[in-house]
C-alpha cells in the first residue's frame, strides 16, 4: 500500500501536467512492467519521462483537452511474462493492442473484453496458451485480431460471430479444434480468415459462402472432412484459397468457374475426386494451382491452355488423362511444372521451349510417347528435368547438353536407343543423372567431366564395351554408382577407389573378367557393393569393408575365393605369365625372431591398441555418434573440457542462461585457464530422448563441422552423451539482431554498420548455398539467428533446421522456419530450394533498414517500391543517410524487394545479390 501512495504522489510531484486519468492508466502499465521478467526495452517507462513519450506508447487529445493512451505497441521488444497482472480497464480509449513476437505465456485474460474501442488486436508469435476468451466477443469495434503462432487450444469460440467489423481474422499456427464456427456468416466485411496449422475437424459451414468480400481463405493443415461447400462460387472477390492437407472429399464444385479473381488455389493432400471446373482460369489471374496427391480425373480444365499466368502448377499423383501436347500453352512466366504420376498420353510439344523461365519440369509416369523435342535444350534456366517412367523413344538429344544449369535430368524406364550423347558431359551442374531401363549402347567417356555428379544410374541398358576409367573423376558421386544389367567387358577400373564418398555401388549382371581391385577396399563411405553375375575370379581383397561383405554380393563368378564367408580359401593361389589364374598348394611359414624384432612389434602393437582405445572414447567432431559418451571441443582436452563447462555453469543453472530457442537454450560459460567465454547450446529432450528431440542437434554438427566461413558461428566442439547434449560455440558480445535491434544499442548500428552486416550474412549464404557439397539451405534466416561480435561483425547461427539439398530427392519437407520470414512457396509445395533462404534475406534487409519488421511492406509491388519515401521508412533512431550512403540504401531496398518476389525462379540467387551489393 505504501509502495503504491509513493508512486502516485511521485506521479503528482514529477509530471505536473499529467491528468488524473493519464495517471491511473501509467500506474497500471508500470504495474505490469514490474511482473516481467524482461524490463530492459521498457527503460524509458519510469517516473522521469511523460507517459506519452515511453517506448510503444501513443496518446491524443480529447474534445476536453485531455490526454489518453491510445496505443500500445511493443511488438519485437524480447518481452518475457505474462498478461495477467495487466489492467485493460484501466486503460479504455486503447484501440490498438500490438504485443506480437515476443516471449510472452499464460492465458489471454477475460479482462481483455473491456476494451471496447478496440480496433486492432496483435498477440501473434508468443507463447500464450489456454482458451481465446468468450468475451472477446465484447470488442464489437475489433477489425484486426491477430492470435497466431501460439500454443491456443478449445474451440474457435462462437462469439466472435458478434464482431461484425471484423476484416482481418488470423488463428494460425495454433491448438485449436472443433469444428469452424457456423456463425462465421456475421463477419460480413472479413477479407482476411486464417484457421491453418490447428487440429480443426468437421466440416466447411456452407455459409461461407455468404462472406462476400473474402479476398484470402486459409484453412489448410487441419482435419476438416466433408465436401467443399457450392456456396464457396459466392466468394466472387477472392484471390487465394488454401485447403491443403485435410481430410476433404467430393469434387470442386463446378461454381468455381465463377471466381474469375482467383490467383492462388491449393487442395492437395486431400480425398478429392471428379473433374476440375473448366473455367477455373476463367479471369486469366490464376499463377498458383496445386492440386496434387488427390484423385481428379479426366482432361486438364480446358482454360487451363491458355493461362498465361500460370506461375506454379502441381497435378502430380492424380489420374488426369487427355493429351499433353493439345491441352498446354505458353506460358512465360511459368517457373513450376509438376504432371508426374497422372495418365496423360500424347507426345511433348515443342512449346515447351517457349516457357524460358521453367526452372522444373516433370512428366514422370505417365503414357507420354514420341520423341523429347530438340527445343528443349534452350530452356537454359532448367534445374530439373524428369521423363521417367514414359513411352518415349528415340535418341536422347545432344541439345540438352546446352542445359548448363540442369541439376537432375531422369530419362530413366524409357524405350531410348543408341549412344549416350557425349554433349551430356557438359552439364557441369548435374547432380543426379538417371537414364536407366532404357535400350542405350554407348557410355561416352566424357561423362568423367561431370565432376559435380552425385548419383549415376545407367543399368538395365543395353551398354558394351569397358567401364570408362574416367569415371574416377566423378569424386563427389555420393549415394549410388549403377552399371548393373548392362555387357560391359573387362576389368574393372582401378580408378573407382577414387571415389571415396561413394555409399552404393553396383557393377552386377555384366560380363566383367579379371580380379576384384584391393583399393575398392579403401572406398571409406561404401555400404553396399554388388559385383554378383559377372566374370570375375581370384582373391577377394582382405580389407576390413570385404571382411564383412554378403556372399550374395559375389555370387556368379567365375572363380573368386578368400574372406567371405563361405568361399573357398586361395591358399596357393598365384597367376602365371599369361595372366590367367590357377590353384597352387604352397605353405607359407613366418616366423618373429627373438630380440628388437619382437620388441619392436609388441611396442607397436600396444601402441595401435592405445590410439584405437583413445578414439573410441573421444570421438571425431566430424562424424558425431548418436550413441556413447563423446565429446570432441577444438584445442582442448575433451573430458576437462566437459567438467569445465559443468562446473561454469553450475550445471546448466538458469541464472547463466542467455537466451532460448525451440530446442534448445544457451548459456554463458568461462573457461579457464585462459578465461575463454562460449556460448553452450543445450538441448532440451522432451522427456527421454528420442530421435524426434536430437534430431536437429546431428543435423546442426553435420552441417557446421561442414562449413568453414568467418561469417558462420564459430564451433568449439560438442557433447553427445545420455546426460547432456550440447554445442560450444564462440561467444558473441553482441548477442543478436533481433535484440539489438529492440533496444537502446540499435542506435550504435549506423547506416555502414547495417550495410556491413548485410554483405556479411550475403557471403555467408552464399558460401552455404554455392561452395557447399551438397548445397546446404539454412531454413531459418532471420535476425534472431544473426550474431554480432563486439565489431558488430555479423555471423549466421543455428542450423538445427539445415537441410543438405540432394539432388536424387525431391527435397520435400515439413513447414520449417520462423512466421514473418517463411517463402510463400512453401506453403503450398513445401518443396525446399536455396531460393528460400534468398526470400528470408530479403525480410532481415527490410528489417534491418526499417528497425523493425517489414509486416505490410514485404506485400509492396515493385511499383510501389518507387513511391517509397525514405525518410518516411528507414529507423527513424539513427540519423538519416546522406550522400552516396543514400545511393547505397536504395540499392539495398531495391535487392530486398529482388529477393521477396513470389515467384522463387525470380528471385537472385545469393551470389547475384554478393555481386549486386559489392558493385
Amino acid at each position: 500500500m505504501r509502495g503504491s501512495t509513493l508512486l502516485f504522489l511521485a506521479l503528482i510531484f514529477l509530471l505536473p501536467l499529467v491528468q488524473s486519468s493519464l495517471i491511473s492508466q501509467a500506474q497500471a502499465l508500470l504495474h505490469w512492467k514490474s511482473t516481467l521478467q524482461t524490463q530492459q526495452p521498457l527503460s524509458s517507462w519510469n517516473l522521469h519521462v511523460h507517459p506519452c513519450n515511453w517506448t510503444g506508447i501513443t496518446c491524443r487529445d480529447t474534445n476536453k483537452r485531455r490526454q489518453v493512451i491510445t496505443k500500445i505497441s511493443l511488438s519485437h521488444k524480447g518481452l518475457v511474462g505474462k498478461l495477467d497482472a495487466f489492467n485493460f480497464s484501466a486503460i479504455p480509449s486503447v484501440r490498438i493492442f500490438d504485443l506480437s513476437s515476443n516471449k510472452l505465456s499464460g492465458v489471454i485474460p477475460l479482462s481483455i473484453g473491456l476494451v471496447s474501442k478496440l480496433i486492432d488486436l496483435d498477440l501473434c508469435d508468443n507463447a500464450f496458451s489456454g482458451l481465446i476468451p468468450s468475451n472477446i466477443g465484447n470488442l464489437t469495434n475489433l477489425k484486426f485480431m491477430y492470435l497466431w503462432s501460439n500454443n491456443l487450444s478449445g474451440t474457435i469460440p462462437p462469439e466472435i460471430g458478434k464482431l461484425t467489423h471484423l476484416t482481418d481474422l488470423e488463428l494460425q499456427g495454433n491448438l485449436l479444434s472443433g469444428e469452424i464456427p457456423q456463425n462465421l456468416e456475421n463477419l460480413t466485411n472479413l477479407f482476411h480468415l486464417d484457421l491453418r496449422n490447428n487440429s480443426l475437424s468437421g466440416p466447411i459451414p456452407p455459409t461461407i459462402g455468404l462472406l462476400s468480400k473474402m479476398l484470402f481463405l486459409h484453412l489448410s493443415m487441419n482435419s476438416l472432412s466433408g465436401e467443399i461447400p457450392t456456396s464457396i462460387g459466392n466468394l466472387t472477390m477472392i484471390k487465394v484459397i488454401n485447403m491443403a492437407n485435410n481430410r476433404l472429399s467430393g469434387s470442386l464444385p463446378q461454381e468455381m468457374n465463377n471466381l474469375i479473381r482467383l490467383a492462388k488455389i491449393s487442395f492437395s493432400y486431400n480425398n478429392l475426386f471428379g473433374y476440375v471446373p473448366t473455367d477455373l482460369c476463367k479471369g486469366r489471374l490464376l499463377e498458383w494451382v496445386v492440386l496434387h496427391d488427390n484423385k481428379f480425373e479426366g482432361p486438364i480444365p480446358s482454360s487451363f491452355k491458355n493461362c498465361s499466368s500460370f506461375i506454379l502448377v502441381t497435378l502430380q499423383r492424380n489420374l488426369f488423362r487427355g493429351d499433353i501436347s493439345k491441352q498446354f500453352g505458353v506460358y512465360k512466366n511459368l517457373y513450376y511444372m509438376d504432371l508426374s504420376s497422372n495418365q496423360l498420353s500424347g507426345s511433348l510439344s515443342s512449346t515447351w521451349a517457349h516457357c524460358h523461365i521453367l526452372s522444373f519440369l516433370d512428366m514422370s509416369g505417365n503414357k507420354i510417347g514420341g520423341i523429347i523435342p530438340p527445343e528443349i535444350g534452350s530452356l537454359h534456366g532448367l534445374v530439373y528435368l524428369r521423363l521417367s517412367s514414359n513411352s518415349l523413344s528415340g535418341v536422347i538429344p545432344t541439345e540438352l547438353g546446352r542445359l548448363k544449369n540442369l541439376n537432375e535430368l531422369n530419362l530413366s524406364h524409357n524405350n531410348f536407343m543408341g549412344d549416350v550423347p557425349k554433349e551430356l558431359g557438359m552439364l557441369s551442374a548435374i547432380r543426379k543423372l538417371d537414364i536407366s531401363s532404357n535400350s542405350l549402347t554407348s557410355l561416352p567417356e566424357e561423362l568423367g567431366n561431370c565432376v559435380n555428379i552425385e548419383l549415376l544410374n545407367v543399368s538395365n541398358n543395353r551398354l558394351i564395351g569397358n567401364i570408362p576409367s574416367q569415371f574416377g573423376n566423378l569424386v563427389h558421386l555420393l549415394d549410388l554408382l549403377d552399371l548393373s544389367s548392362n555387357y560391359f567387358t573387362g576389368e574393372i577400373p582401378k580408378t573407382l577407389a577414387n571415389l571415396i564418398m561413394l555409399q552404393n555401388l553396383n557393377l552386377s549382371h555384366n560380363n566383367l573378367t579379371g580380379q576384384i581391385p584391393s583399393s575398392l577396399g579403401d572406398m571409406l563411405s561404401l555400404l553396399t557393393m554388388d559385383l554378383s553375375y559377372n566374370q570375375l575370379e581370384g582373391p577377394v581383397p582382405d580389407k576390413k569393408f570385404f571382411q564383412k561383405a554378403l556372399k550374395q554380393w559375389f555370387v556368379h563368378n567365375k572363380n573368386l575365393c578368400g574372406i567371405v564367408q563361405g568361399f573357398p580359401s586361395c591358399d596357393g593361389f598365384v597367376k602365371d605369365k599369361s595372366g590367367s589364374t590357377r590353384l597352387k598348394m604352397v605353405k607359407l611359414i613366418a616366423t618373429l625372431t627373438c630380440g628388437g624384432g619382437l620388441i619392436t612389434f609388441l611396442l607397436w602393437l600396444l601402441y595401435l591398441l592405445y590410439s584405437r582405445k583413445r578414439k573410441a572414447k573421444f570421438g571425431h567432431i566430424g562424424n558425431p555418434n548418436r550413441s556413447g559418451d563423446i565429446f570432441s571441443v577444438w584445442n582442448f582436452d575433451g573430458r576437462d573440457a566437459y567438467e569445465e563447462i559443468i562446473r561454469a555453469t553450475e550445471n546448466f543453472d538458469e541464472k547463466y542462461c542467455i537466451g532460448s530457442g525451440g530446442y534448445a537454450r544457451v548459456y554463458k560459460a568461462i573457461l579457464p585457464p585462459d578465461n575463454l567465454t562460449v556460448a553452450v547450446k543445450k538441448i532440451q529432450l522432451a522427456g527421454g530422448e528420442t530421435s524426434l528431440d536430437v534430431e536437429p542437434f546431428y543435423r546442426e554438427i553435420r552441417a557446421i563441422t561442414q562449413i568453414r566461413h568467418r561469417n558462420i558461428a564459430k564451433l568449439y566442439g560438442y557433447c553427445s552423451s545420455p546426460q547432456n547434449k550440447f554445442l560450444v560455440y564462440k561467444y558473441y558480445e553482441k548477442r543478436d539482431l533481433h535484440n539489438i535491434l529492440n533496444s537502446e544499442e540499435a542506435i550504435e548500428l549506423n547506416w555502414v554498420k547495417r550495410n556491413v552486416i548485410l554483405r556479411d550474412v550475403a557471403c555467408a549464404l552464399s558460401h552455404l548455398h554455392h561452395d557447399c557439397y551438397p548445397p546446404i539451405v539454412h531454413r531459418d534466416v532471420t535476425s534472431k539467428n544473426i550474431l554480432l561480435d563486439s565489431e558488430f561483425t555479423a555471423s549466421i547461427s543455428d542450423f538445427g533446421t539445415a537441410k543438405f539439398l540432394k539432388p536424387e530427392s525431391s527435397n520435400w519437407s515439413i513447414l520449417a522456419g520462423t512466421c514473418g520470414y517463411i517463402a510463400p512457396e512453401l506453403a503450398y509445395t513445401m518443396r525446399m530450394t536455396e531460393k528460400c533462404d534468398v526470400y528470408s534475406f530479403g525480410v532481415v534487409m527490410l528489417e534491418l533498414l526499417l528497425g523493425k519488421h517489414p509486416g505490410d511492406m514485404i506485400n509492396l509491388s515493385s511499383s510501389d517500391e518507387d513511391e517509397i519515401i525514405l525518410q518516411d521508412i528507414l529507423d527513424q533512431r539513427i540519423d538519416p543517410p546522406t550522400g552516396q550512403v543514400i545511393n547505397e540504401i536504395l540499392k539495398m531496398i531495391r535487392i530486398a524487394y529482388e529477393c521477396l518476389n513470389n515467384n522463387p525462379s525470380l528471385r537472385p540467387t545469393m551470389q547475384d545479390v554478393v555481386n549486386n551489393m559489392c558493385k
